[in-house]
C-alpha cells in the first residue's frame, strides 16, 4: 500500500522520507495527516487510555474515558498543561483502582484460603510469606497512585487559583498607589 493510504499510527519515517524525495507536497499532506490523528488522539484522550489497557477490552477504554470525561467536565482545562494533569489525574486514579482491587483479591484469597483449612484441618496457618508480601506490595502500590492523584490535584489546584487571582492591575492618574506594605508616592 502506498504511504498515503497507511493509516497514521502505521506511517514509518523511512516511507514518509521515500515520498517526499518524489512527491514533496504529498508527503507534506501525509505528515499533516499524521499530526492531526495524533493531535485527536491526545485530546480524546486515547492516547491515555492505552496505558492503563491491562486486558485490552473496550469495557477497560470506556472506564478509562468516562473517568477522564467526568474530571474535565468538572475542571474544564484551558490548554495543554492542564489536559495533560488531568490525564495524569486520571491515569493515577485508574492505577489507584486497578492496586486497590488486586489488594482486594488477595485479601479475599487469602480469607478463603484460611477457611477452608480451618474447615479442613480444625486449624488456620498464618498467611504465607509471599502471600503476604503480594498483599502488602498491591496496597503500596494502591498508596502510590493515590498519593500521585493527590500531588496532580494539587497542582491543578495552585493552578486554578492563579487563574483566579492573577489578574492585572491598570492605574490611570493616581497620585498615590499602596500596594501591602510599601507606599509609593507618584509625581506627574
Amino acid at each position: 500500500a502506498a504511504v498515503e493510504d497507511e493509516p497514521a499510527d502505521q506511517v514509518s519515517w523511512w516511507n514518509l522520507s521515500g515520498l517526499a524525495e518524489r512527491d514533496p507536497e504529498a508527503a507534506a499532506k501525509v505528515w499533516e495527516h499524521v499530526k492531526a490523528e495524533a493531535s485527536e488522539e491526545l485530546s480524546s484522550g486515547h492516547r491515555a487510555a492505552e496505558v492503563v489497557e491491562w486486558q485490552t477490552s473496550p469495557w477497560d477504554r470506556a472506564r478509562f474515558l468516562a473517568m477522564r470525561t467526568a474530571f474535565r467536565e468538572e475542571w474544564v482545562p484551558q490548554g495543554g498543561i492542564e489536559d495533560s494533569l488531568l490525564d495524569s489525574m486520571a491515569l493515577s486514579f485508574s492505577g489507584y483502582l486497578f492496586w486497590m482491587g488486586s489488594v482486594n483479591l488477595q485479601g479475599l484469597t487469602e480469607n478463603k484460603r484460611q477457611t477452608r483449612d480451618l474447615r479442613a484441618y480444625g486449624r488456620v496457618e498464618a498467611p504465607r510469606l509471599d502471600s503476604g508480601e503480594a498483599i502488602e506490595m498491591a496496597a503500596n502500590m494502591a498508596d502510590r497512585f493515590h498519593k500521585m492523584f493527590l500531588r496532580t490535584l494539587r497542582a491543578l489546584r495552585a493552578l486554578r487559583d492563579l487563574r483566579r487571582y492573577a489578574t492585572a492591575v491598570t492605574v490611570q492618574n493616581a497620585g498615590q498607589v499602596n500596594i501591602g506594605p510599601q507606599h509609593w508616592n507618584v509625581r506627574r
